[in-house]
């Protein structure tokens, strides 16, 4: 998919929706966050972030965080190409390079520790990333299915 023709591979009801919601300036805080990765918050009925990477003006990949499962682009994300598009966006790369870089192990490493502690979606992302017998909790899935 591309940038510049999305709208051709993505249901024209999602379309619409997502144009709405860029048109009503729902998509906050939109950063680049490193080279042709980007990261934007989108109000909806709730507080949703969106990723997107682009190699040129070819969306390779995006995710959203809402529950949507009624295809593979949800209308968050849409709003999202919109903006992207448009070229309206921050650039924070190189300041996250730089804060990262000053940070010692022994701060990063407390840093994430109190994550694992605090945020759960965050634990789960950790130990499914760097603990290769990690195994979701039972409930998990049934969690997910019940809660939206």
């Amino acid at each position: 998919m591309n940038l510049q023709n999305f709208e051709q591979f993505v249901e024209p009801k999602i379309v619409e929706r997502g144009l709405d919601y860029y048109e009503n300036e729902d998509v906050r805080k939109v950063e680049k966050v490193s080279e042709n990765e980007f990261s934007a918050v989108v109000f909806g009925s709730e507080i949703y972030t969106v990723y997107v990477k682009l190699n040129g003006n070819e969306i390779v990949e995006y995710e959203c965080d809402c529950p949507y499962d009624w295809g593979d682009t949800c209308k968050h994300a849409v709003a999202v190409f919109y903006k992207l598009r448009a070229k309206d966006f921050t650039d924070s790369a190189a300041k996250f390079e730089n804060v990262l870089a000053s940070v010692n192990d022994f701060a990063l490493r407390a840093f994430v520790r109190k994550l694992l502690k605090t945020d759960r979606k965050f634990r789960n992302e950790f130990f499914r990333t760097f603990d290769e017998d990690f195994a979701e909790d039972e409930f998990e899935d049934e969690f997910d299915e019940h809660y939206y």
